[in-house]
């Protein structure tokens, strides 16, 4: 019965021998380990204070950046390689904040060189809204031009045709011209160019108002139309009389006469409107300089009333003066102002009835000296006098009574030359007054526009 009990108490016995080995002879292995332990925690440590935290802080920094504090830069410096790492961290932080700075600047510049020009100037992005407008824009289109920035386009200028524009530029990479017809018979030039990069800018619109342009090619085809047509009739009533001569009138010496009379009268019409022509001609360019002279009024209105007065006293009319006392002299050019009064009396002439009258008055107020002609002649239908004033202009009542055309306009432009202004008020049946206002001195001349 003790066999196996000795069997277990040599087995234990055995084993406490064995762990006592192992015990004795491992104890140097985890000691080494604790070492190694120990050691990787003072490395790991170590690593993270001196490359960790400096690349997380740089990541920070970078994010700053990024999110628009530029300054921002990675202090304090870190040693080594890592530090080498933020000076070139840094150097391109530096390099990016100035780049961005003249950026910056040029992007400034650039909008106060638009917002400063005179031409109207409206950036689109790819949407066609309004990215950019400056104030020429805004005073072009009646709007205030902040209050534009973010509108569509079409909100502004709902013109299909400015539309189409913008997006055929984009299409076909070149710019496009367009001309754009606004309330009160203006018309805008537009020109479109596309934008390659230019961020959110699309395209470019540059306007200009060419209403005056316009204008101006309208009155120029009315002229020579009404220059051709004018010149026609009497050259045509020339040649009618020289055909009439040469197919045997001639023989005829009383019908000679006669055709040749026509024919000098013709030919006086066609010399006074060329004259007339070019002193209008001459007027409006400014070629003709004006001498001025201190005149006094009732002088040159009495000059121009008796170069008529025998005209006058031939059809039954009456002329008189009437010049408001102490009425001052006015500085004018002697010929022109009483070439221009001659024209107005002598439409009152011709158009005033056997037993009609003229008055020729004069008054002074706030330095302006006005000159009045009015007559009871048979009027001017109201439908014609805003035009009297246009050059070939003619009334039922001038056509019936032949002349140019041109007499009323050189007056205008005559009035405008001295500063002044000329006007009309008139009623069918009852007669016209025509007010030529002229300042006493150079000085308060205007522009004449």
């Amino acid at each position: 019965m003790f066999g196996p009990i000795r069997i277990r108490i040599a087995a234990a016995f055995v084993v406490l021998l064995a762990a006592t080995w192992v015990a004795t002879a491992a104890l140097p292995l985890i000691v080494a380990i604790g070492f190694a332990v120990v050691v990787a925690a003072v490395l790991t440590l170590a690593v993270s204070t001196s490359i960790i935290s400096p690349i997380s802080r740089a990541i920070e920094v970078a994010r700053r950046i990024a999110g628009g504090i530029r300054q921002e830069r990675v202090t304090p410096r870190p040693s080594g390689e890592i530090g080498d790492l933020a000076d070139a961290f840094n150097e391109m932080a530096q390099s990016l904040d100035q780049l961005i700075a003249a950026a910056s600047e040029d992007h400034t510049r650039m909008l106060a060189a638009l917002n400063s020009s005179a031409d109207a100037v409206i950036a689109l992005d790819e949407h066609d809204s309004i990215a950019f407008a400056n104030a020429a824009a805004g005073h072009l289109l009646s709007e205030r031009y902040q209050d534009m920035v973010g509108k569509p386009l079409a909100w502004s200028m709902p013109d299909a045709q400015v539309v189409e524009a913008v997006h055929s530029s984009r299409r076909l990479g070149e710019p496009q011209n367009v001309v754009a017809e606004r309330p009160n018979r203006r018309f805008l030039e537009v020109t479109i160019t596309p934008i390659i990069g230019g961020g959110e800018w699309a395209s470019l619109m540059v306007l200009h108002d060419i209403s005056e342009v316009r204008r101006a090619e309208h009155i120029r085809r009315d002229f020579v139309a009404n220059v051709s047509h004018e010149l026609r009739t009497p050259l045509a009533a020339v040649k009618s009389v020289i055909d009439t001569l040469n197919a045997g009138a001639i023989e005829d010496t009383t019908t000679a006469r006669d055709f040749l009379s026509r024919a000098d009268a013709e030919l006086d019409r066609l010399v006074a409107m060329v004259e007339e022509l070019l002193q209008l001609s001459r007027i409006e360019s400014g070629e003709r300089s004006l001498a001025f002279e201190d005149l006094a009024v009732d002088e040159l209105i009495s000059g121009a009333v008796n170069r008529l007065r025998l005209e006058a006293e031939k059809q039954g009319l009456s002329i008189t003066i009437d010049v408001q006392p102490l009425t001052p002299p006015i500085k004018a050019d002697r010929d022109l102002l009483e070439s221009a009064l001659v024209n107005l009396i002598q439409n009152s002439v011709k158009y005033t009835p056997r037993g009609g009258s003229i008055e020729v008055s004069a008054r002074a107020e706030d330095g302006i000296v006005t000159v009045d002609i009015s007559d009871t002649g048979e009027g001017i239908d109201p439908t014609d006098l805003p035009r009297v004033f246009e050059r070939f202009y003619k009334a039922d009542r001038a056509r019936r009574a032949g002349g140019t055309g041109l007499g009323l306009a050189i007056v205008k432009h005559t009035a405008e030359a001295h500063g002044g202004t000329i006007k009309a008020e008139s009623h069918l049946g009852k007669g016209s007054t025509f007010s030529l206002s002229i300042p006493v001195r150079p000085m308060d001349r205007g522009s004449g526009d």
